[in-house]
Order: structure tokens, then sequence, then C-alpha cells
């Protein structure tokens, strides 16, 4: 595959106008995450899961999407919004998930490339009043464009165990020791964070297993409000991850039934 490279001057000009075209990306999503093509392993989980959900603001920054009924033993998914985003500009993918059965709890903040914001949720559910039927032991960090680059540093955290950043420009560059495995997603026509210039050295140093999936025709604003056709992939790995679900494994190890999917250019390692 040829790789396009991106002078990084192009995304501090971008950004600028993220909140405007988030928008137009989140009406291009809204067709896309249904299930049913049996020629894509992946499209079974981006149908809607089983669980009735809801959301709610808990602590001083954290909008949760959960189940209504939050089971015992429940793992927690952390989100971090893109440059000028909220939570609002995901949450039908960040409700998805709480579908199928997680707590999402995504930092009130348009700037979370640190991380510190996705992190301090943590505590904000642990006090909340479905808290003592979350399972802290099982965390999951993701986030889209600058959140992405939060949820790699999120992802140097012991309490972290997986990691899913979507398009992920981290600031500095920076890439710690990961505390485990990483879905990295990048789209093949992302002229923002490019898949080349900015994740492919998060692909190359991070000292933990990688899936880096690619969607060759993605533009950067493929997750906005549904998580587009990043929505089934995304779903299957934290089943995989966070709740040892095996068929879901099956799409990431081994044989790799993801691996081969039309569209997509798959690279792993660890696996």
């Amino acid at each position: 595959m040829t790789l396009k490279r991106l002078n990084a001057s192009v995304f501090s000009k971008a950004v600028v106008t993220a909140g405007a075209l988030v928008l137009s990306g989140s009406v291009l999503a809204l067709g896309m995450g249904g299930g049913g093509d049996s020629s894509d392993p992946t499209s079974a989980y981006a149908s809607t899961g089983a669980l009735a959900t809801t959301s709610d603001a808990e602590g001083q920054g954290c909008t949760v999407f959960r189940p209504r009924n939050v089971p015992a033993g429940t793992p927690l998914i952390l989100w971090g919004n893109g440059t000028g985003t909220g939570p609002s500009a995901y949450s039908a993918g960040l409700r998805h998930w709480a579908s199928h059965g997680f707590v999402v709890a995504a930092a009130n903040t348009a700037n979370a490339g640190t991380g510190t914001e996705m992190l301090n949720c943590i505590d904000a559910v642990r006090n909340a009043s479905y808290g003592s039927q979350v399972d802290f032991s099982r965390i999951g960090a993701s986030g889209h464009s600058q959140g992405g680059g939060g949820a790699v540093f999120v992802g140097e955290d012991p309490r972290v165990t997986a990691t899913a950043p979507m398009q992920p420009y981290p600031f500095g560059f920076r890439f710690g020791d990961q505390t485990g495995p990483m879905l990295l997603l990048s789209g093949g026509a992302d002229l923002i964070a490019s898949r080349d210039r900015v994740q492919g050295p998060i692909f190359q140093r991070v000292d933990v297993p990688v899936f880096w999936a690619t969607l060759d025709a993605g533009s950067h604003f493929e997750p906005s409000f549904s998580f587009g056709r990043f929505r089934g992939m995304s779903t299957a790995w934290w089943l995989y991850q966070l709740k040892d679900d095996t068929a879901a494994a099956e799409l990431f190890t081994g044989a790799c039934t993801a691996c081969e999917l039309n569209g997509w250019t798959i690279e792993r390692k660890g696996f």
C-alpha cells in the first residue's frame, strides 16, 4: 500500500474548523453501522445491543452512557472527544457501546489531549449510584482525534486494560509504555490526522499488541455521532478485551476473520 504523508501544519489549521465540520460528518455517519452484511464479520456488532440505555451527568465533568439497569461486573470505557467537540458529537456511538453492556464515561471537555479529564471519570463513576456494579479491573479507553491521543496517554495508566484510539493525534508524539493491547483505527482519506505520519509512529513504537485497522475511504470525521464504519469493529474489540468474548476475539486473533475485510487495510503485531 502507498502511504500518504501530511505536513503537521495542516492539522493546526484544520482543527479551527472542526467544530463546524463535525456536524456534516455526523450526518454522513447516520446511515452507517447497521448489521446484516454476511460478508462483513463486524456487521453483527454494529447492530444495537440487547440492553436499554440512559445517560447521566456524573461528577464535575463527565457524561455517562450506560445500561438503564447496570449489571454487576459491567466494564468501564473512558472516552475523549475530538478538538472543539463534546460527548453529544458521538452520542449514538457511545450509547451503542452501552447497549452492549458497558458503562461509557465521556469527559466533558473539548481538549482531551492529556487524558487527565478522562481519567477523572473513573472516580466519578465509582461514586455514582451504580458504581458498585462496575468492574474497575476492566477499564478501556477510546477517543477521537485529540481525544484519541488522550486515549493513548490514558493507556499508560496501570488501571487501563485496553485502548481503542480512533484516528488519534497525540500532542507531542509521546508514546509511553502501554499497559494493555490497542485497536488503532485510522482513515485512509484522513487529511488531518494522517495514517502514515500520525498513527504510523504509534504502531511502530508502542510495545504492546496492536491491531491497526485502516478504513481505506475513511475521512477524519468517520467516527462522528454513530462511529460510522468503526462501530462494529470497536464494539467487537471491547467484547473481546473487556468481556472475554471468544467469538469477538476471532476477528482479531489467529486466522483473524477481520483481516480480509473489503475496503480495509489491516496490520497487526503481537496477535
